[in-house]
This record gives C-alpha cells, sequence and structure tokens, in this order.
C-alpha cells in the first residue's frame, strides 16, 4: 500500500487547482480573441450571434443595425501609412466608444475601414438622430496624425429590426443603405424593415 502524508496531497491538489485555473484562463483568453478586435471591439463574427440574441431575447423590442463607413479613408492609408492610419482608426474607435451608450454594441464590420453599432431600444427615427449626433461628433473632432490635425467624415447606413427578420436581412438592408450614403459622404441613409 501506498503511503501520502497530508503534505503531498495538499501539494497536488494546490497544482491541480492551478492547472485549472491556467487552462480557465487561456480558454477565456482565447475565446475573447476569437470575438473581438485588435481595436478592442467585437469583431463581425460576433455580429450575427447578438443579433440572433436580440431577435430571440427581445422579439418585442425594437433595435437599430448600423453600418458605419470612414469616407476616404484609403488616403489616410496613403498619405500617411498604415500603421499611422491605424492610430486614426484607433482614436476613431475611442471616440465612438465613449459616444454610444452602455447599451449599445460596437463592431469591427469585416475588416479596415466599416464599423457596425446595435442601437438597442429605439426606432429608427431615433436611431437617424443618434447616427447624425455621431456623425457631427466625428466631424468636428480634431484627430491627430505625426501632430497634423485630421478631420474625418463618416457615411452610415442605418436599417431596424422588425417581425420575422434574420441578421442576414438586417445586414444586407443596412449594406444597401450604407452603399447609398457613401455615394454622397458625410450622410446617412435609412431602409426601414
Amino acid at each position: 500500500m501506498i503511503s501520502i502524508d497530508l503534505n503531498t496531497v495538499l501539494l497536488i491538489v494546490a497544482a491541480i487547482i492551478l492547472i485549472s485555473g491556467i487552462i480557465y484562463w487561456r480558454f477565456h483568453k482565447l475565446k475573447s480573441l476569437a470575438y473581438s478586435d485588435d481595436l478592442g471591439i467585437y469583431n463581425h463574427r460576433e455580429i450575427n450571434r447578438n443579433i440572433r440574441n436580440l431577435i430571440k431575447g427581445q422579439p418585442d423590442k425594437s433595435f437599430a443595425f448600423v453600418l458605419i463607413d470612414i469616407d476616404r479613408f484609403k488616403n489616410y492609408n496613403d498619405q500617411f501609412g498604415y500603421d499611422k492610419a491605424d492610430e486614426v482608426l484607433q482614436e476613431f474607435v475611442n471616440t465612438t466608444k465613449n459616444f454610444i451608450r452602455k447599451s449599445d454594441t460596437f463592431y469591427r464590420y469585416k475588416n479596415g475601414d466599416e464599423f457596425a453599432l446595435v442601437l438597442n431600444n429605439v426606432e429608427i427615427e431615433e436611431a437617424k438622430e443618434i447616427g447624425n449626433r455621431l456623425r457631427r461628433v466625428i466631424e468636428y473632432h480634431p484627430f491627430k496624425v505625426d501632430k497634423k490635425e485630421v478631420n474625418l467624415t463618416i457615411s452610415m447606413g442605418i436599417t431596424n429590426n422588425f417581425k420575422n427578420d434574420t441578421p442576414e436581412k438586417i445586414r444586407k438592408r443596412a449594406e444597401a443603405a450604407l452603399h447609398e450614403a457613401k455615394q454622397s459622404k458625410n450622410t446617412i441613409v435609412l431602409i426601414e424593415g
């Protein structure tokens, strides 16, 4: 019969707890990386899941889906380089995160300079007002690149949810609205559900 003293048992239990904690932390870290962007917001993978949860969990509550494109952002990449342009993107993200409500959710849409917002508990006209306020905040915010001040403008496509909607239908309406808004720049186009 093998005899193990209490100290050895406690050491083994402590080691198991420590290893379990490390595995748990790494799992959640990896899971977080799978659903977040390097700018500190949710990535595109998370959009469908969150919208599906909103539709299922709050079928009678209205929300708006907003797609945002930074107008002529390629010019900043060309003029300042990708690293400096990424600093502008980070400042845009921080400015937008400070603007939106805690109940709203902010995403990187696919990649590059397109973003998405889910505005909870709003009708489409209220979403348009919020969008216009954000558009002005961004337009008048002094973004800095190499000690130079640059101005950004954004275009937005906004849609709302309705009965029996799907995340795919909502996204497609917002994409169509954004495509139209980008033709004029610094504007908002609504497509109601």
